[in-house]
């Protein structure tokens, strides 16, 4: 199979990304470019000084020794510091050739890799090294580094690192790998990225590190990291997207403690452990329960107390009054959890309430319950809305109450409202998960409360509106809150974030710009936030049952956006490397129809494969939905999926079941199956996972100007195609599709979706673009016939 290679270069402070995929390119041209094996990244960012360090190791997987020449684009302003390559003991030394002189290689280019990626080359300088021999079978490592200054906004440095490329053709043999440094003059705030899964660790407070890791890595989107430089003991970062000024615009704000906080944000905590010892929790599940509760006697702070109590039909309590943490109260405690055993009966009310009275008077000390159950409720109240109420009424001092759903067997609508109603979380452990895995990153993630009971306040000029999360959780040491709304009116605006120490109340005020119009560049916030709308939403239908005009807003952002929902399940995309598709193998041969054809046969044309897949306006998306399931259920023949794609493809596969079984209990008015067992579990986990979106996720839908185009089997098409409508095939890297290019450079976002597509134009004409078939020339008034508007 083809693969296509990437190397990155940094965006400097120019304010619009340069996607550089670098390509290691035999001289023998009927020899594809050679794999990329490794690509790690170094970056040590000081005070906005950015200094990028690439390695990268590419594979010859022929039986010859190849010449080839690595090249990639050197964005305007770059310090190219260091270049290392070592061919039979001797260095090779690399050439640097202009934006002009550099065109037609980037064309070549283009033409002879077929990634139209590859597009954003042009009108960039040119970093090119001749590599005299390559042994076969053998690997070439290369080394190079270079200085830029990130661009800065106020108090918020950004920095990309452009990967984008074309989809499932660029990706690592082996491992991809980001590693950054950020150090300031001052604190160091708010480390956030929209695009991948970062790890942060806090060195103190003006030093962060971040790591990003994956085997056999999809280089398909930029990565960009955020931070901000600030004073104050709590960071506020707002980062806006406004493309349409009379519209409002779109907010995500990040809030986050510095790492030293103050003597008097210190605050003593009271635990509550409350465990179902029902008999459904025999074996596997009350041991495991066991290790969860000795672990969370285990790290209690030094000024710490706890309380446990059990439930099943009846209430048993440790004790009747909160212990203080010391070394032979906790061990008598662990012995008091070893002994336990399963009674039958699940009383849930009674053990809340119980657990709710356990609350001291004492304002300077916080409270925390800590919730484990595997079924639902038997004994006493058994009505969740009935229970949910009674806590309500109870829990008058704001106590959080922490969700555990263990296995299947749970109301997992009821937790995640018992949860969300006191501010605090809901997990779920399935049968083949570590239940003391999941408490202990609970546990990390609240055992150093900041801020509680947090309101947020902006005006006069500006006014928020549909913000997520509705209440806002509190925030912890080491935490970070992400939170996205839509907002009114622009301009220098103040900030204000309050919230409770104990018993005293602190002010954080931050000057910010609300903008009154942007660009694109940050799109994501308005993604996000769609996400975490859809999310709450849904959960709404899963409580109160389906509204039509619920529904259709949910069915409208969902198309807009390309969100994966119960009645867009047809959008699911694997997260992660994939490598395997229906269109694996044919892109170098046309696309594949649903049905296969005949062994030998001439591939299907994009036009026959487009009037295939939408005879009729609307049939789309529900024929990209049978090809995701056929292609989920029949792996191509002799396909050899790594671990991490088994699992990308299972994960997509379980989440597309869950909202098609949603989907058809809406329909028959079920809405107990929504909510209870193994399938409200996993709705439960995939709105969660919409509510708390922070970063972007994948999709089959992109929206280029006004126009949505879904990928079916490789080929993206325009949603909007009619096969009866005017229709004109354009070659892929021909003279007239680089012609195009030339006249209409808007339409590089199009045709950078890949060299299979269908696309409305402008005028009302389909224009397709196929590998294997179409014109080659077209005169100019031709091409620019597409871009006049229909009246």
């Amino acid at each position: 199979m083809r693969r296509f290679l990437s190397i990155v270069t940094l965006v400097l402070a120019s304010a619009a990304p340069v996607a550089a995929h670098g390509v290691l390119l035999p001289e023998d041209k009927d020899v594809s470019p050679l794999a990329m094996l490794s690509h790690k990244v170094n970056i040590a960012i000081e005070d906005q000084v950015a200094v990028t360090s690439v390695e990268q190791a590419f594979r010859n997987h022929t039986e010859s020794t190849l010449e080839a020449t690595y090249v990639f684009p050197v964005p305007a302003g770059a310090a190219i510091n260091r270049f290392s390559m070592t061919v039979n003991g001797k260095e090779v030394k690399a050439e640097l050739i202009d934006a002009a002189k550099a065109r037609d290689i980037y064309t070549s280019l283009v033409r002879r890799t077929r990634n139209a990626a590859l597009l954003d080359y042009v009108g960039h300088g040119l970093f090119r090294v001749r590599v005299p021999a390559i042994a076969p079978k053998s690997d070439q490592k290369l080394a190079l580094s270079y200085t830029a200054v990130a661009p800065r906004e106020g108090e918020t440095v950004e920095y990309t690192y452009p990967l984008k490329a074309d989809g499932a053709l660029t990706r690592t043999l082996d491992e991809f790998a980001i590693n950054a440094t950020i150090k300031s003059q001052h604190a160091v705030q708010n480390v956030y990225s929209p695009t991948h899964a970062i790890d942060i660790k806090r060195v103190n407070d003006r030093e962060a590190t971040v790591a990003f890791s994956r085997n056999q890595g999809m280089l398909d989107k930029d990565f960009q990291l955020f931070y901000s430089q600030g004073k104050k003991d709590v960071g506020v970062t707002v980062l806006t997207h406004r493309p349409q000024g009379d519209d409002g615009g779109y907010f995500l704000m990040l809030v986050s403690p510095n790492v030293q906080m103050p003597k008097d944000f210190e605050v003593p905590r009271d635990t509550v452990l409350v465990l179902d010892t029902s008999s459904s929790m025999k074996g596997v599940k009350i041991e495991q329960a066991k290790k969860a509760l000795k672990f969370c006697l285990g790290n209690l702070g030094a000024k710490d107390r706890f309380g446990m109590l059990t439930f099943s039909a009846n209430i048993t309590k440790y004790q009747d009054k909160l212990e203080a943490n010391d070394k032979d109260a906790v061990a008598k405690a662990k012995k008091w959890v070893d002994d336990l055993e399963v009674v039958k009966g699940t009383n849930i009310n009674d053990a809340l309430l119980a657990a709710l009275e356990m609350r001291s008077d004492d304002p300077t000390r916080t409270f925390n319950i800590i919730f484990f159950t595997d079924g639902m409720p038997s004994v006493s109240v058994t009505n969740p809305e009935q229970i949910l109420k009674n806590v309500q009424a109870k829990n008058l001092a704001n106590t959080r109450i922490f969700t555990f759903g263990v296995g299947d067997d749970v109301n997992a609508s009821f937790l995640d409202r018992l949860a969300e109603q006191t501010r605090a979380l809901s997990t779920y452990v399935r049968p083949s998960e570590d239940i003391e895995a999941k408490v202990s990153r609970l546990y990390d993630k609240i055992s150093l409360p900041v801020l509680a009971n947090l309101k947020l306040n902006v005006g006069p000029d500006v006014h928020l509106e549909e913000v997520y999360p509705q209440q806002l959780p509190d925030l912890f040491q080491g935490g970070q809150l992400v939170v996205l709304g839509r907002y009114r009116g622009h301009g220098l605006a103040e900030v204000k974030l309050t919230g409770n120490v104990g018993k005293d109340a602190k002010e954080f005020a931050h000057k910010v710009n609300f903008a009154e119009r942007t660009g694109d560049e940050r799109e994501f916030v308005e993604q996000l936030w769609a996400r975490r709308k859809v999310g709450y939403l849904l959960d709404q239908i899963r409580v109160n049952g389906e509204k039509k005009e619920m529904v259709d807003e949910v069915v409208t952002l969902a198309k807009k956006y390309g969100i994966t929902t119960p009645y867009t399940s047809y959008f699911i995309v694997p997260e992660g490397p994939l490598a395997f598709g229906g269109n694996r193998k044919g892109l170098e041969k046309g696309p594949m129809a649903l049905t296969a054809t005949a062994p030998g046969a001439a591939p299907l044309k994009v036009s026959d494969f487009a009037k295939q897949n939408q005879a009729k306006p609307g049939e789309l998306a529900a024929n990209r939905g049978l090809f995701e399931e056929g292609k989920y259920k029949n792996l191509p023949a002799g396909e050899q999926l790594s671990k991490e794609e088994r699992d990308a493809v299972q994960d997509a596969k379980s989440q597309k079941d869950a909202y098609d079984k949603a989907r058809a209990a809406f329909a028959k008015r079920d809405y107990a199956n929504v909510q209870n067992g193994k399938l409200g579990v996993d709705l439960s986990l995939q709105t969660q996972n919409l509510r708390n979106q922070s970063r972007l996720s994948q999709t089959a839908l992109r929206r280029v100007g006004a126009r949505n185009l879904l990928e079916i089997g490789g080929v993206w098409i325009d949603e909007g195609y009619d096969p009866k409508a005017p229709a004109v095939t354009v070659k892929a890297m021909s003279d007239a599709y680089f012609r195009i290019l030339e006249r209409h450079k808007e339409v590089k976002e199009v045709f950078r979706l890949g060299s299979h597509l269908v696309w409305l134009t402008p005028s009302g004409t389909v224009l397709i673009i196929d590998t294997n078939d179409g014109k080659t020339k077209l005169a100019d008034d031709e091409i620019d016939g597409l871009f006049v508007a229909k009246k």
